[in-house]
């Protein structure tokens, strides 16, 4: 619950499913203003070239994000990223 506690501290309309919020606790993603900023640029970007459900990824993790709801679906980490096959999805931008 903390990554919740962070994200309404800093306002943000960026929502985190369940399943999101339990796997970056997990995985060790912290989850910090700059990097929700980032998210929300990311959906910005992709609302833009009309695509619905992206991954949103840097070189150390991932997010799969439902755009027109602002969710945030699920978070992964780079050595997961390896051997995964995303799918479902309709847009990547990079963080």
């Amino acid at each position: 619950m903390a990554l919740q506690t962070e994200l309404a501290k800093a306002g943000q309309d960026v929502q985190f499913s369940k399943h999101a919020m339990s796997r970056a606790e997990e995985r060790g993603i912290e989850i910090t203003p700059g990097l929700i900023d980032q998210i929300k640029g990311s959906m910005v970007r992709a609302q833009a070239k009309g695509a619905t459900n992206i991954l949103a990824m840097d070189t150390e993790k991932a997010f799969i994000i439902n755009v027109p709801h602002g969710k945030v679906i699920t978070a992964i980490t780079q050595d997961e990223m390896k051997d995964s096959v995303f799918t479902n999805i309709d847009g990547a931008v990079f963080l």
